[in-house]
């Protein structure tokens, strides 16, 4: 059975947090039953019973070697851009990088290069934009990607053009001691041993992303921004930016597009409940009229199901399933399509 520390209320965790914790109210800004619609791109999800913005890599240790102790769950997210909350909420910690911790800064210059400590709360397209200011490009893929630079280096996020692999040298992180997860350590990774592949990272279990070394050059900015907008006005063109959703819903198979199966199986446009597949892209599915959790699964099921008996490919999901095994669910709801 659990204890009553394991599953906070709102009114015990703000107690225990206020004796337990030296932090400076500075570097730690805590919520209770905070709704994690509010925070998510795809604006789902119930409260999570305690939602902190933590400003130093002290503050963030302490708190999540606290919640550890408490066997609360803790989850790190960015902007939730990725992110499938569950319905019932999160009974834990949930945590977003914020200050020092979503800030970028050159740590070495050497001829027409540079390497680059970015914060693991830094927003991508803040740090796309900043380093083209300072004259540096190489980073002008992430512009479009969603989110920050933490969850990048989790999913080695990129686009067609480039993965962050190709210009990750380090991740920062805080890992587990000796092979427990009441004290960590800080750690910086080389990016060989993180086994970056398409939408992965082999991070060491347990560990949680603090931030990340990267490397760029003195290049053509003005060539790059005009890049960058041709691929933004083709953004806005041919996916559903504006709306909400979690961005691409499936990894793209190793031959093909998850959206152009999904489409050819007949299913662009399709809905349940609120949740809708698109029909400007099938890949993105979205909120229509105040899905639930529910409703994207079964969606997503039914996607899985219908392209995986029409073609033999099996969709991997690249939406994130925080505080939940959505994968469970997902299974559950295809054997009743059966």
């Amino acid at each position: 059975m659990r204890s009553a520390d394991t599953h906070p209320s709102s009114d015990s965790a703000e107690t225990i947090l206020e004796e337990r914790l030296d932090t400076s109210p500075d570097d730690l800004e805590l919520q209770f039953d905070e709704s994690l619609a509010r925070h998510a791109s795809v604006r789902i999800g119930g409260p999570a019973a305690i939602w902190a913005e933590v400003g130093s890599v002290t503050a963030l240790q302490e708190l999540v070697e606290l919640a550890r102790r408490l066997d609360w769950p803790v989850e790190i997210v960015g902007l939730a851009s990725n992110v499938l909350f569950p319905d019932r909420g999160i009974d834990g910690c949930v945590i977003r990088l914020v200050d020092e911790l979503a800030a970028w800064s050159i740590e070495e210059v050497r001829d027409d290069e540079a390497r680059v400590y970015v914060g693991g709360g830094t927003v991508n397209a803040h740090l796309v934009r900043g380093l083209l200011d300072e004259g540096w490009v190489g980073t002008e893929f992430l512009h479009l990607v969603p989110g920050t630079f933490g969850g990048a280096v989790a999913m080695n996020a990129g686009t067609k053009e480039a993965e962050l692999r190709s210009i990750l040298q380090t991740a920062d992180l805080l890992v587990p001691r000796d092979g427990e997860d009441v004290q960590f350590e800080r750690h910086r990774v080389p990016a060989g041993e993180l086994e970056l592949r398409y939408r992965d990272a082999n991070l060491p279990e347990g560990s949680l992303v603090v931030g990340g070394t990267i490397t760029v050059r003195r290049g053509d900015v003005e060539s790059a921004r005009e890049h960058m907008e041709a691929d933004r006005e083709r953004r806005d063109e041919t996916q559903p930016y504006k709306l909400a959703s979690v961005g691409s819903t499936f990894a793209n198979p190793d031959d093909g597009y998850a959206g152009a199966l999904i489409d050819d199986a007949g299913l662009k446009g399709h809905r349940i409940g609120g949740a809708r597949i698109s029909p400007t892209h099938a890949n993105f599915f979205i909120n229509e009229e105040d899905a639930s959790a529910e409703d994207f699964l079964r969606l997503m099921a039914l996607a899985r199901y219908r392209v995986r008996e029409q073609f033999e490919v099996e969709l991997r999901p690249e939406v994130q399933f925080v505080g939940f095994d959505g994968y469970v669910q997902l299974n559950a709801y295809e054997q009743e399509l059966c």
